[in-house]
């Protein structure tokens, strides 16, 4: 089977895609062709307006800019990708070569497109999303994020800490952060931290970890493979904004906590982390002041499900069902 991958350029999409299809080609053998789509969100809105206002409404069929060439003499099966900036462009792939092939071409999104959902064969969803989906008949719903599964024992030494930083949904408060980090490294000394922060962390909090690494032996500021760092780790601690780290985490062998952090207002990502909260799926770092500026902390460990998550797999065998029929 051959894959037409149309990439975006941001991290946390294309990693979805990656573990699906490579979850896909456990299965059945596929072929990947990748096209790199980056554009602006200008050039975005004026590619909507211009492609798709011609192709929906007016029916032209001499399309500027799709360069659909080089993809003429391949067999290609389906077209996949996700964000917003590679959704006209997919639908308007399949169009084309199945205008000029005559063949049931599939266009399959990972996470939700905001138009033309009825285009796309299959919509591979997070369940916080389905408010977005009000025709459901080709959607297969999933926990979180898709994240590549990995049932090796970690290491009892080693432990990951995952830093965001800014953002809509969290208080991202530097010094509460800091002291919790602080605290991990100090309750346990005897294990080697491995910490990540993220194109959204403050220079000014990473310029204080490294500070911070002074006084901690155990501690690494890590830039090396994020993706086995934490299949290695026995202790895996997440700030709450970070969610496709969280779920990567929860598909991994250990424990997984939470950074205490206060959210602006209840939406679908606070609901999500409260559910793996309330579901005992993940410990959490208990932060609570005390007189003189003092605070008290505690890790608590509700970390009580035996199993790891396995979304992408579950994903992957009902596209493949849908697919084959």
């Amino acid at each position: 089977m051959n894959i037409l991958w149309i990439k975006d350029g941001k991290k946390g999409h294309e990693k979805q895609v990656k573990v699906l299809l490579d979850e896909i080609s456990k299965n059945i053998e596929i072929k990947i062709f990748v096209e790199d789509y980056f554009i602006s969100p200008s050039q975005r809105y004026l590619d909507v307006f211009d492609h798709a206002t011609n192709y929906f409404m007016a029916g032209k069929e001499n399309w500027p800019h799709l360069a659909l060439l080089k993809y003429k003499k391949q067999d290609i099966d389906i077209v996949i990708g996700a964000g917003s900036n590679v959704y006209t462009r997919m639908v308007l792939i399949k169009k084309a070569l199945k205008r000029d092939y005559s063949k049931n071409i599939k266009a399959i999104s990972v996470l939700v497109p905001g138009f033309f959902q009825r285009e796309f064969d299959i919509i591979c969803a997070p369940n916080h999303d389905n408010h977005k989906l009000p025709n459901r008949r080709n959607v297969i719903f999933y926990n979180g994020s898709l994240a590549q599964v990995s049932d090796r024992q970690p290491d009892k030494e080693l432990g990951f800490i995952g830093i965001g930083g800014e953002n809509k949904h969290y208080i991202f408060d530097q010094k509460k952060i800091l002291n919790q980090i602080e605290y991990i490294l100090s309750l346990h000394s005897n294990m080697h931290w491995a910490l990540y922060t993220s194109r959204r962390t403050p220079k000014e909090l990473i310029q204080k970890i490294k500070i911070l690494k002074n006084k901690f032996s155990n501690l690494e500021i890590a830039k090396n493979d994020i993706d086995e760092a934490i299949k290695n780790s026995a202790i895996k601690v997440v700030t709450q904004d970070s969610v496709n780290m969280v779920f990567e985490c929860l598909s991994t062998k250990g424990d997984t906590y939470l950074f205490n952090m206060k959210f602006f207002k209840k939406n679908k990502i606070i609901n999500l982390m409260h559910n793996l909260l309330e579901n005992k799926q993940v410990g959490y770092v208990e932060y609570s002041k005390m007189v003189d500026g003092l605070h008290k902390m505690k890790m608590v460990n509700k970390n009580k499900h035996s199993e790891i998550f396995a979304e992408v797999e579950k994903v992957s065998f009902e596209l493949l069902k849908r697919i084959s029929q």
